[in-house]
């Protein structure tokens, strides 16, 4: 028998409604949902809508309390308001305006340990620049210096989220790129952010739309509350992000519950044109989805596992 000592800290989930993305942290006893107290790290190519993405994540995993925004990339604010409200969130969010990108990054931390917010976003590590780089001349040679103030910016952010009376959850966005000279890919910021991120996830788009909506597949390559490489859809509805509906019609197909061919079909019931499902999406029409609810009850269908990528 063995006899803990001490208080070890327990993996707290929520459950999103997106169901292969709950079930791509699936641990050894079947919990589901994303982990929340943790650090992401979120990678990607260019242009593929990670920060809508981690945006909608965001207005999932904050409630009842508020999101603080670390920018440096600039962004929509009409856009992210619209992504927010899709997935419901009508809480307090905190766009921080620092002239300095190391001082936002110390007042990201300083601020979500305020007790009204719970999930910070740092968009991307790829943008930040030091100071030094800031007030030198171009050609200067500053390598190094972002991989060490993001390794100093995850070791503050970690004892916050060991530490804190409530689950507080950072996600870090970050680019994919191929490696100069050799074969496979990287994404900057140094080594310390691999070690320190508890999930990392990596999107790709998997397929777009003549309107502008997008299917992002994404694989859990790090979890540390559970298996890896496990993979997951999000239906992007353009300009307004994540959608459950539309999801769970994607992740019906994929997982070969649901029929895709010149109409989407659940057995003999045929649904309609994709086109026309989009649309009722767009309509704000929550009820029309219901029959792709119901297919995905059978909790005990597999997901897909792929090979780990190089990042």
């Amino acid at each position: 028998m063995i006899e803990i000592v001490g208080k070890p800290s327990p993996c707290v989930r929520k459950v999103t409604g997106f169901f292969t993305f709950d079930r791509a942290f699936v641990n050894p006893r079947g919990d589901i949902g994303v982990p929340v107290g943790a650090g992401y790290e979120v990678i990607g190519l260019n242009h593929i809508g990670k920060s809508s993405f981690v945006y909608g994540l965001a207005g999932i995993l904050a409630p009842p309390k508020g999101i603080v925004l670390c920018d440096f990339e600039g962004f929509d604010p009409d856009h992210l308001i619209r992504i927010l409200e899709a997935v419901k969130f009508s809480g307090k969010l905190n766009i921080l305006d620092e002239v300095d990108d190391e001082e936002q990054l110390s007042e990201l931390i300083t601020t979500l340990k305020l007790d009204e917010y719970s999930v910070g976003i740092l968009d991307s590590i790829g943008a930040i620049s030091p100071i030094g780089e800031q007030a030198g001349d171009l050609g200067e040679a500053n390598m190094g210096r972002r991989a060490f103030i993001l390794a100093q910016f995850i070791r503050k952010a970690l004892h916050l989220l060991r530490f804190s009376d409530q689950p507080k959850t950072i996600v870090m966005i970050n680019h994919w790129y191929p490696k100069i000279g050799s074969r496979g890919y990287d994404s900057p910021g140094g080594e310390a952010k691999k070690y320190l991120a508890s999930v990392r996830l990596l999107l790709k788009r998997k397929e777009e739309f003549p309107d502008g909506s997008y299917v992002l597949e994404g694989k859990v390559v790090k979890n540390r509350w559970g298996y890896k490489d496990r993979l997951f859809y999000i239906f992007m509805l353009a300009g307004k992000g994540m959608h459950r509906g539309l999801t769970a019609m994607y992740d019906g197909i994929m997982l070969g519950k649901v029929e895709r061919k010149k109409n989407i079909k659940i057995g003999s019931n045929v649904i309609g044109y994709l086109k026309n499902i989009i649309e009722k999406a767009q309509e704000g029409d929550e009820q029309f989805f219901e029959p792709f609810y119901e297919i995905l009850k059978d909790t005990n269908i597999e997901l897909p596992i792929a090979i780990s990528d190089e990042i």
